[in-house]
């Protein structure tokens, strides 16, 4: 029973404590009916909050699409919360956006509508279930995109608009917490095959390395948490070392340790992407800073980049 009553609290407390750093009081929870965020809706209750539960149904499943919905109504009905229903053309709205997956888009019109009836209801934050495991899955999925710190460090507890209470929480924890509060849940089946990215290295993936390293969950995990600290040290450089304003002085980006990280750093602000910062930089290198570079400009955002005399600046 001691193991158990370890697991229940762990879970509350740590729901609480992210709610409590945020400042929630009324918070819009995202409820599938999976065991990660009926572990948070019960959870956000114990802590006290004001919750208002938010269903998408995409329609993508059938029946089991219909099941979902039920066992969240049944859910929302026993802990006294709030529950809106949406519904999603996911079909239609892949045809009026090219190339988008069924994954990006169902990821889109759930967002954007959690969004607005955050505003609608006056919510602090959104709150969703993401859990230490989906933690470790975006890491890997973000190092085999080639990202940097800021991708690797994976996501965050708290945006500032989105919270993630459960995200030091294991799944296994989750299980268990909900074993001890003797609540069911659903599972859906799209989760148990590998035709997604992020669901082949859940199920194939990480248990392979799991075999091989037991408890790289919690390693990456401390990872994790390691480049988060790396992160804030380099935005606090940012601060230091990229002057407010549309302009990047030359001297600058002679003196930078690390010349392309302040050139994309500086550049992305203005929506130019990696490769464009590469070529700004193997123009400064190939023409050591000198004045034949002077007047070279790239495409970015909604305006240009480009060099002047004393640096590098945004126009629009």
């Amino acid at each position: 029973m001691r193991h158990k009553a370890n697991i229940s609290s762990k879970v509350e407390r740590a729901v609480a404590d992210a709610l409590w750093h945020a400042g929630v009081n009324r918070v819009v929870a995202g409820v599938s009916g999976g065991a990660d965020s009926t572990a948070l809706l019960l959870a956000l209750k114990s802590a006290g909050v004001d919750v208002v539960a938010i269903h998408c149904n995409f329609h993508l499943r059938g029946e089991e699409s219909m099941r979902d919905q039920r066992a969240v109504e049944e859910l929302c009905r026993k802990c006294d919360v709030a529950l809106r229903i949406v519904d999603f053309d996911v079909e239609g709205y892949r045809g009026s956006k090219k190339g988008v997956s069924v994954e990006m888009a169902c990821r889109e019109l759930r967002y954007e509508r959690f969004y607005e009836i955050m505003e609608e209801v006056s919510a602090d934050r959104i709150a969703i279930a993401h859990n230490s495991d989906d933690n470790v899955e975006t890491l890997l999925m973000n190092l085999l995109r080639g990202s940097g710190v800021t991708g690797l460090r994976a996501m965050l507890p708290d945006t500032g608009v989105l919270v993630r209470p459960l995200l030091d929480i294991s799944r296994e924890e989750i299980e268990k917490y909900l074993q001890e509060k003797g609540e069911k849940f659903v599972v859906d089946s799209s989760n148990l095959m590998s035709d997604y990215r992020r669901n082949f290295l859940r199920n194939e993936v990480i248990p392979l390395l799991e075999r091989r390293w037991k408890g790289v969950r919690k390693t990456i995990s401390t990872s994790i948490e390691n480049l988060r600290g790396e992160e804030s040290v380099l935005k606090w450089a940012e601060k230091e070392l990229l002057p407010e304003g549309k302009f990047l002085p030359m001297q600058s980006i002679f003196d930078a340790p690390d010349r392309f990280w302040l050139i994309y750093r500086f550049a992305s602000r203005y929506g130019a992407t990696r490769d464009v910062a590469l070529e700004i930089l193997d123009v400064f290198e190939k023409k050591g800073g000198k004045q034949t570079i002077v007047g070279k400009s790239w495409k970015s955002g909604q305006g240009k980049l480009i060099f002047k005399m004393k640096g590098l600046v945004f126009e629009k």
